[in-house]
């Protein structure tokens, strides 16, 4: 330290006639002028970066809504309970309000249980002999219908299973407010998830939560349908979730039904004369013409081929011309018929529409169907 010189020896002073304030002011608006000039630059990128991502498709996820989460208010309908009604113990009520059992396991009294699972129920003597012409994707054996608070956009469903889960086979949303004071008009449902009946590799408790789709209608009414055929033992359900947003999400896509059997139409002049499978003839009579192999086959083995189309794809065949109309319209095509599948679009216009197929009906399956005044007595015994 001593051989340092000192700081008059170190630094050379500036002279007399150059102010040191003027020096500050310089270096000050030189680093004012670099800050600027990089808040600018960050800012076109920052702008670049998002002009790029909108030219390439990509979206940006918008806050549009908070997610509600709210759990079942009230047990509006089901199918079956294996408690009894005048106690709560493994009864329909236990699915509304918050869980009682999860996450807990086993066999509690607290929880929703439907009366029946295992193949036994369809096999025992009393049981009724299956439909003919079910559709394959049908796999529903019972359903319950749960109410919530306020209706949203659905964005999650949330079931907690606490013994032997793998049942649910579908989940459905309608767009009809149980509790509005309002009769409903126009009541849709749609389908968010459906799949076919599994069997856990555990019979421990799960949360099970399915993609679903997009509907673009709000609701406060889920269906769960359940499937037990391939559990040993009952399944049981604790409580239901349902999540969403109260404002319409901007990319939310909506599928129209692509069938509905309110719209079959009899009437012989809608229907295509492609082929010309009739001809009007000399005496004012019409006259069958060229129809292909069809005019090969027996009446009887065209009847046995379309016995086993399902009610909705007879509907459509029956209106691509006149002589598969008359085949896909036979009543005995009809000796037996099951709408509890289409029990959703059922209405008393659509058994209007049946009533001439059904002149040698035997059997009929009306299950789950009429719900909210689609179908009325008047409207059934017309169809009669």
């Amino acid at each position: 330290l001593e051989a340092l010189p000192p700081p008059s020896h170190r630094f050379t002073p500036l002279p007399p006639s150059f102010p040191e304030f003027p020096m500050l002011t310089l270096l000050s608006m030189f680093y004012y002028i670099c800050l600027r000039r990089r808040s600018r630059s960050g800012t076109r990128g920052e702008a670049l970066t998002s002009r790029r991502a909108v030219e390439s498709g990509q979206r940006a996820v918008l806050p549009v809504s908070v997610e509600v989460e709210q759990y079942a208010k009230e047990v509006l309908d089901f199918s079956s309970h294996y408690g009894s009604e005048n106690s709560m113990s493994y009864t329909m009520w236990n699915l509304a309000g918050v869980p009682n059992v999860y996450p807990s396991s086993g066999d509690f009294t607290q929880t929703a249980v439907f009366r029946a699972y295992g193949k036994w129920w369809e096999q025992c003597a009393s049981a009724p002999l299956p439909f003919r012409q079910t559709p394959d994707s049908f796999h529903s054996q019972d359903y319950i219908e749960l109410g919530f608070e306020e209706p949203v956009y659905p964005t999650a469903v949330e079931v907690f299973e606490t013994y032997y889960p793998g049942a649910i086979v579908q989940i459905l949303a309608c767009s009809h407010n149980p509790f509005s004071q309002n009769p409903p008009t126009d009541v849709r449902w749609e389908v968010l998830w459906s799949g076919g009946p599994t069997k856990a590799l555990t019979p421990q408790a799960r949360q099970f939560s399915p993609k679903i789709k997009h509907i673009n209608f709000p609701t406060n009414l889920l269906r769960l349908e359940v499937n037990s055929s391939l559990l040993d033992y009952y399944t049981e359900l604790d409580a239901v979730i349902l999540r969403g947003v109260k404002e319409r999400p901007m990319l939310a896509l909506y599928k129209m039904p692509l069938i509905d059997i309110s719209d079959i139409s009899d009437s012989e002049d809608e229907l295509s004369d492609v082929g010309g499978p009739f001809k009007q003839g000399g005496d004012g009579k019409q006259q069958r013409t060229a129809n292909g192999y069809f005019d090969k086959l027996p009446y009887e083995l065209i009847q046995l081929i379309l016995s086993h189309l399902t009610l909705p794809d007879l509907c459509r065949l029956a209106q691509s011309c006149k002589l598969l109309h008359q085949h896909c319209c036979d009543p005995l095509q009809y000796t037996q018929l099951s709408l509890q599948p289409y029990w959703a679009r059922l209405s008393d216009a659509s058994l209007g529409h049946l009533q001439s197929r059904c002149t040698l009906l035997q059997r009929l399956n009306l299950s789950w169907t009429g719900n909210r005044g689609a179908l009325t007595l008047t409207g059934f015994s017309r169809s009669d």
